[in-house]
């Protein structure tokens, strides 16, 4: 039943109108004669409408108690009063009564005042909750949304929408649009129009150039991906218009990259077949253009030596030093020709390399002999820090290494410079290297390129831009990503971060290597006996090792109550995978299961990737360099001293 609240200060008049509304159906609460009255009536009983006089006891007057009503309690009024004066009407109007009744009434005239009240308010709680609704929800999407009226003034932003373009949306609503918006070309930095122009002159939604970017308030561009779109109301007429839009800075640079990747595997597919074409006539070119070279000084001297002094001697002499110079120059071609198909053949071969825990410190420091070997002595500042192991090849690392550090030495304006060189830990657990010059810096156009396979800026015959490439594949290859930044005139800086080698117990840096506190107990799993053998010899003069070629094997000793530090597990064997293996333990022993460490000589791809990925357990991949097996495995029993 419907509750209604009368403010009157005649008490007669009152009791009146209370008296009606019983007959006519409604409930009524006990009549109030003031403001203060009503709100604290309103506070207790909360009636469905209140029906107030103009003119109250108290400091307040009706009007203004609708307003604060209307404010506080969101309760409809209707006005009842004698006052019919052009300046009272226009008061209440904007107090934003639900109806205006004159006294005397009716009991029609005030039923009717009293119903259409109610549904109006009725009316605009259901629309108030659907904007509600939709603003929650736009609020809500992952994607940013601005909307405009039709002169293109903000008159909504939901929350991504204010982090992307860095404009809170209580600054940015009525404002231009292209105030907050600003697009432009990510290549030219020319400003782009406004999309929603198109959009209202096309009367359909538009999307934006693929090299659309969005300056924030404050920051660097973003790549943005959009569409425009007209708002029309039911009559055709346009009233605004919305954009939504997200950041794809990050996706377009994995596309980038992706598209870099299958490039260098295509070179490494097409240098992989030819490089074994190439190289069996380049070899005997060589061979023969070297020993004609070598020849040419002694066909001089046995002309000088029959021929005597003449001038046709001195012709004759002429020509072969002029043949010795195009040997030469063919010799050097060759050799060239050589490098450059040498590098080509390490793009085909990235993936096919041993990998297994390596230390970043020492492959440094490996690069850094290398460097000195070849003639390069930078001023090199190390600051390295403790790191985990990557899981890599030695010597891939060490030319990933080698080639930042040349690379560093050419930029430089003078030997004198400084080379930083630093190794430490992120704050997610990842390796990081990064080589730091002082030379001219890379713009910003070629440092988009500077990855590409054979991108030089060097000289004819001083590079042929195979090093950063193969450095870039190298890496992306092991699960890490080479970027650079760079500013003009102030240098450049590449950095290397590699996913750390999942052990809270393989680091390097001032620390000594773990040495064993005591024997351990090491189970090998492996289908290939001289595999299980093998890692036996290596670890049995610290540990005893039991070896078995099956899993099923493995499980029964354990089952048996047989406890070991570390389980060495093949991955791939038949009739139970290591995967099956680590499954069970995760049932039926889970505490064993942070001691499983898989060894692999498969790809890593796949449904044995994911499967890696998910559980996070050390992988190591065959062959394993026998001192890194035995720090591993002493890592390992170290940890489990004392425990069951």
């Amino acid at each position: 039943m419907t509750l209604i609240l009368v403010v009157e200060d005649e008490a007669i008049i009152a009791r009146d109108i209370a008296s009606t509304l019983t007959d006519l159906g409604y409930a009524v609460a006990p009549a109030v004669d003031s403001a203060a009255g009503a709100f604290a009536s309103i506070s207790a009983v909360r009636p469905d409408l209140v029906l107030m006089d103009i003119r109250l006891r108290g400091e307040l007057d009706g009007i203004e108690a609708a307003h604060r009503i209307r404010t506080l309690f969101a309760v409809p009024v209707v006005f009842l009063t004698s006052h019919a004066d052009e300046l009272t009407i226009q008061r209440a109007k904007g107090a934003g009564a639900y109806g205006y009744v004159l006294k005397p009434f009716g009991d029609r005239d005030l039923r009717t005042a009293i119903e259409v009240a109610l549904e109006k308010h009725a009316i605009e709680r259901r629309i108030s909750e659907r904007e509600r609704w939709f603003a929650t929800t736009l609020r809500s999407i992952g994607d940013a949304v601005i909307a405009t009226d039709r002169d293109q003034r903000i008159s909504f932003m939901n929350t991504v929408a204010e982090r992307i373009t860095g404009w809170p949306s209580a600054d940015a609503v009525g404002r231009p649009l292209g105030e907050v918006l600003r697009l432009v070309h990510a290549k030219t930095g020319v400003v782009l129009p406004s999309p929603l122009t198109r959009a209202f002159e096309q009367g359909v939604a538009v999307t934006l150039p693929r090299e659309a970017a969005l300056r924030p308030r404050v920051g660097e561009l973003l790549d943005v991906d959009d569409s425009a779109a007209p708002i029309i109301d039911d009559q055709g007429k346009l009233v605004g218009g919305v954009v939504i839009f997200r950041d794809v800075t990050e996706r377009r640079e994995l596309d980038e990259r992706l598209a870099h990747n299958e490039r260098l595997a295509s070179i490494g597919t097409l240098s992989a077949g030819m490089a074994h074409e190439i190289n069996n006539p380049l070899a005997y070119v060589l061979a023969n253009v070297t020993h004609a070279v070598e020849a040419l000084p002694e066909l001089e001297a046995r002309v000088r030596a029959v021929a005597g002094a003449s001038a046709e001697t001195e012709a004759l002499v002429e020509k072969l030093e002029a043949m010795r110079v195009a040997l030469r120059e063919a010799q050097e071609g060759s050799e060239r020709v050589h490098a450059i198909v040498h590098d080509l053949k390490k793009f085909g071969r990235v993936d096919s390399l041993a990998l297994s825990p390596i230390g970043l410190v020492e492959a440094m420091n490996a690069a850094i002999r290398a460097l000195a070997k070849r003639g390069f002595e930078p001023r090199l500042r190390r600051e390295f820090e403790v790191a985990p192991f990557v899981l890599a090849n030695a010597s891939q690392l060490e030319q990933v290494f080698t080639n930042l550090l040349i690379n560093a030495c050419e930029a430089s304006r003078s030997p004198d410079d400084e080379i930083l060189v630093k190794i430490f830990t992120d704050g997610t657990g990842r390796a990081v290297v990064q080589v730091r010059d002082h030379g001219v810096g890379i713009t910003p156009e070629l440092q988009r390129r500077i990855f590409d396979p054979f991108f030089t800026t060097k000289e004819v015959g001083k590079g042929v831009g195979l090093g950063l490439s193969i450095a870039h594949s190298i890496v992306g290859s092991l699960g890490g990503a080479l970027t650079v930044t760079s500013v003009a005139g102030t240098g450049s800086t590449f950095r290397i971060v590699f996913p750390g080698v999942p052990t809270d117990e393989i680091l390097i840096g001032a620390e000594p290597k773990p040495a064993p506190k005591r024997r351990g107990r090491v189970l090998v799993i492996d289908d290939e006996p001289a595999i299980g053998r093998a890692l036996t010899r290596v670890l049995q003069v610290d540990h005893d090792v039991f070896m078995v070629t099956a899993a099923r094997e493995a499980l029964v000793s354990i089952s048996a109550g047989q406890v070991f530090d570390i389980i060495l597990c093949d991955l791939m064997m038949p009739e139970m995978t290591g995967m099956d293996f680590h499954a069970v333990l995760a049932r039926d022993w889970p505490s064993l299961v942070s001691r499983i460490v898989f060894v692999t000589g498969g790809a890593l791809g796949g449904r044995v990737g994911t499967f890696l990925d998910s559980v996070g357990n050390l992988t190591l991949v065959k062959p394993v360099a026998p001192i890194d097996l035995r720090e591993i495995v002493t890592s390992y029993v170290n940890k489990n001293e004392g425990s069951e």
